[in-house]
């Protein structure tokens, strides 16, 4: 265990920390390195030389590959919720590295995103806004959201949000699908739970916000979109596997969805629309939108996550414990913790 005046060695990489935050760190007794660019698999896993933290806020992967050299390594705080696909959580528990994420942090900032997504490809914005600029002043007749049906998968948080200002901001009806029923929220905006098929006929505007597993990758596939009701949307600010690109791409284009809209995507950093394989990037602003991972990204909400990430890092390097732990079987493998600490 580290003693108080001991300062322990935390990397940190895809976002830009103020002077402000870096002081505020170095009270916290951690002594920071920032990389704020996008780093390789090879680059990643020379960085973590050395380092007892690793707050990963950019793109970058903590595969087995990059965490291999890392034998200082004892805790991984993510900068958000969905950390599934930039952290292999099976590979850290082997080498006995606790991963933590920030539930709830920036959830606040995704439901406002999602909302502007959603009024964005209901009503072309951006499409007309390019336009406009280009020199084209195009009619266009669009649709209001009012007395629409939006269909939210995935009422946690973030969905519980999305489905308050719907209703309350803009008179929506709501269907949502969920593991457990909301009550509170059935009997605040009459939300009225259903299972997936009944949502995807139902709704005009279907918002995804579950968290992506095993059990929900490409939940969204031919079979789902088929079955749309004509005219819908797509909102996708949770992980871009829950949809399967071929069937999504298929959809856009032959009308099934009018459009989608997506805060990440299938490749990052985005290809161009010349070099993207699964042809989506290609597709006009009026039919898909997409964002770089920018939902959760507020003043606020960084505050927020940063204080979670720091909280999880000292209690994991303390105590061996952090109510944020993903993989607590970590523990079987984490022989840097003291043996009256171990299971």
């Amino acid at each position: 265990m580290r003693t108080q005046s001991s300062r322990s060695r935390v990397l940190v990489t895809g976002t830009d920390l103020m002077p402000a935050d870096i002081g505020w760190l170095c009270q916290q007794d951690l002594e920071v390195e920032m990389c704020d660019r996008d780093l390789s698999e090879m680059q990643l896993a020379r960085a973590l030389v050395g380092k007892d933290a690793y707050i990963l806020g950019g793109v970058e992967r903590a595969t087995s590959a990059a965490l291999s050299a890392a034998e200082d390594l004892k805790v991984i705080a993510f900068m958000g919720v969905g950390y599934q696909a930039y952290i292999d959580t099976a590979a850290a528990t082997a080498a006995g590295i606790a991963v933590t994420n920030a539930p709830g942090a920036n959830a606040r900032a995704v439901a406002e995103f999602t909302i502007g997504l959603m009024v964005d490809a209901w009503r072309s914005i951006t499409d007309l806004a390019m336009e406009t600029k280009a020199g084209r002043w195009n009619k266009h007749i669009g649709r209001n959201l009012h007395s629409r049906t939006l269909g939210v998968v995935g009422m946690g948080t973030i969905g519980a949000l999305v489905a308050r200002i719907a209703a309350n901001g803009f008179g929506m009806r709501v269907v949502y699908v969920s593991r457990t029923a909301k009550p509170e929220l059935e009997r605040d905006i009459a939300a009225r739970r259903v299972e997936l098929p009944e949502l995807l006929t139902e709704s005009d505007v279907i918002s995804l916000h579950a968290t992506y597993g095993q059990q929900t990758e490409r939940m969204i596939g031919e079979s789902q979109l088929a079955s749309v009701k004509p005219g819908a949307i797509l909102i996708n600010t949770a992980e871009a596997e829950l949809v399967d690109p071929a069937s999504l791409r298929s959809a856009l284009l032959d009308g099934r969805l009018a459009a989608a809209a997506m805060d990440s995507y299938y490749i990052m950093p985005t290809p161009s629309d010349r070099t993207d394989p699964l042809g989506l990037i290609a597709l006009g602003n009026r039919r898909f939108l997409v964002t770089p991972h920018a939902a959760g990204a507020t003043e606020e909400s960084f505050r927020r996550i940063l204080t979670a990430n720091v909280d999880s890092i000292k209690n994991v390097l303390e105590i061996g414990e952090d109510p944020r732990i993903i993989n607590p079987d970590y523990r079987d493998n984490a022989h840097w913790l003291p043996v009256r600490q171990r299971p």
